[in-house]
């Protein structure tokens, strides 16, 4: 059912071409979001480094796997108390045993059915679904500890997905339905929760968001469109005949605050000048204003739409695929010839390319399919070389903290300084704060109700142990560098822990 201000389930604000998509339609967000038949969902959101196909996310939230995140969001607002403490120049945060300090019923009561929390900022957003499929999602400010909004009439899906928070409101997709073989995405705004528009989406269509732009490369209808995140309106489209691979461009702000167990930031430090890659078909690849979509630079022969590509600080990283695996970096300025970075030993691969510090590119190399024996390596990224490499049996994912490198398994969660040396490893699973300082909990992320023991590293000094997370789903979990938002059997819950 449309809800108010709503016509044949599309905003009124959205252009024409809604219509004609209302017909055949569905999505995807690394976010870019993709959504695919088999529930093998890539979901894209402008900025991170993505996960590779064939490897699943094993310690986020259990409905979210094999996520790309790109940037989506605005600066965090850190609001921490801290110790006057610095090394490596990034304060420590004051860390103390985990404290409940409040909590929420939910706006739609909580089932055995998708369940989530996102947090951006001081802001909190709780989601839950019931059997019916009607979602309900809850604002909370997190300072205050008040609720801004509960809107109980988000949207209604056989089966809700996942959601990403933005400074402008949050962004809501469904799972495919299986009648339509569409899925929802919808956007509520941040000041009242109501939905400003609505667009379904195809099984190979991708998403990727901006600062007030989204990219929607649509692979029903063979289109590239930016829209206006505020309204849904159509801000530029071109035809799109070849399956364009968009690729958004990062910088070490967006790599600077509270990340996910993959690295997907929570609040990217997206800005007005956007910029995105495109990859077409041809291997041409060009950089353009997520904006208007015009184009500053092009060039032919870069990259192929199946190679790892990474856009970040002003340089355009490929992975070439084929025999000879190798790695090399463009100026986005100028897309001159191209520096190697690294060519990988015979019969190996690379993965998980991530930036990892000033001018550096850090990566997983496996031997074969021995990934019992991967080896993280981090490369000089303007003029290549190897600067380190360390033995880290079967890597799921790598997350940067400043110069330094979390590594996480299916099983524990290693450290890795700026010169490669392990400096703890610990059963778990740990995530990024800020640039200095760490999370910690004591198994994996699952989203039955458990208790997670944590801990608070800032880079360089001793845990803190914060005592027992209790009966919440750990896979249903957000944070900000002060407090962590969760769902529980029944309801929502604010944790202070800095």
């Amino acid at each position: 059912m449309a809800s108010p201000g709503e016509k044949d389930g599309y905003a009124e604000p959205v252009d024409p071409w809604a219509t004609a998509e209302a017909a055949a339609v569905a999505a995807g967000h690394q976010l870019p979001h993709q959504m695919s038949p088999e529930d093998d969902a890539t979901w894209t959101i402008a900025g991170t480094p993505p996960m590779p196909a064939t490897r699943e996310e094993p310690v986020v939230k259990a409905y979210r796997k094999r996520v790309l995140i790109l940037v989506v969001a605005g600066a965090v607002a850190l609001g921490v108390t801290a110790a006057v403490v610095f090394w490596p120049g990034v304060r420590a945060l004051d860390f103390h045993p985990v404290e409940e300090i409040a909590r929420f019923d939910p706006a739609v009561a909580i089932s055995s059915a998708w369940s989530d929390a996102e947090v951006i900022g001081d802001r909190a957003y709780f989601a839950s679904s019931d059997a019916d499929g009607r979602l309900g999602v809850v604002a909370v400010d997190t300072d205050s500890r008040e609720v801004v909004w509960s809107n109980p009439a988000a949207g209604v899906s056989t089966l809700w997905d996942r959601m990403i928070a933005l400074p402008t409101g949050l962004v809501v997709f469904s799972h495919l339905e299986s009648g339509t073989g569409k899925a929802q995405m919808r956007v509520l705004g941040a000041d009242d929760g109501k939905v400003l528009w609505n667009r379904p989406l195809g099984g190979s269509d991708v998403v990727h968001i901006g600062a007030d732009t989204m990219v929607l490369v649509d692979r029903v209808e063979s289109r590239l469109l930016g829209l206006d995140l505020a309204s849904g309106k159509v801000r530029w489209e071109e035809k799109d005949p070849d399956s364009t691979t968009v690729v958004t461009v990062t910088t070490p702000a967006d790599l600077a605050g509270p990340a996910g167990s993959a690295g997907r930031p929570f609040s990217p430090n997206v800005s007005d000048d956007d910029r995105f890659v495109q990859i077409n078909s041809d291997r041409s690849v060009s950089v353009r204003d997520i904006r208007t979509g015009k184009i500053a630079k092009a060039r032919p022969s870069v990259a192929s739409t199946s190679d790892e590509v990474v856009a970040h600080d002003g340089r355009l990283f490929v992975q070439e695929s084929g025999n000879a695996q190798r790695i090399f970096a463009y100026d986005l300025e100028t897309l001159g010839e191209p520096a190697t970075l690294h060519t990988a030993a015979p019969a190996a691969s690379m993965s998980d390319l991530t930036p990892c510090g000033e001018a550096r590119l850090c990566f997983v190399e496996t031997a074969g399919y021995s990934h019992d024996k991967d080896q993280v390596v981090a490369v000089d990224a303007v003029k290549g070389g190897e600067v380190w490499r360390r033995d880290v049996p079967d890597v799921d994912s790598l997350t940067p903290v400043g110069g330094s490198l979390l590594v996480v398994t299916d099983e524990s969660s290693t450290f890795l300084d700026v010169g490669g040396d392990p400096m703890w490893t610990v059963p778990g699973v740990a995530v990024r704060l800020d640039a200095g300082n760490v999370l910690r909990f004591s198994d994996s992320l699952t989203t039955s109700v458990s208790s997670r023991s944590l801990s608070g590293v800032h880079v360089g000094d001793e845990a803190a142990e914060m005592g027992l997370l209790r009966d919440v789903r750990p896979g249903a979990c957000a944070w900000n560098t002060t407090v962590l938002a969760c769902v529980r059997e029944t309801d929502f819950a604010l944790f202070s822990f800095a």
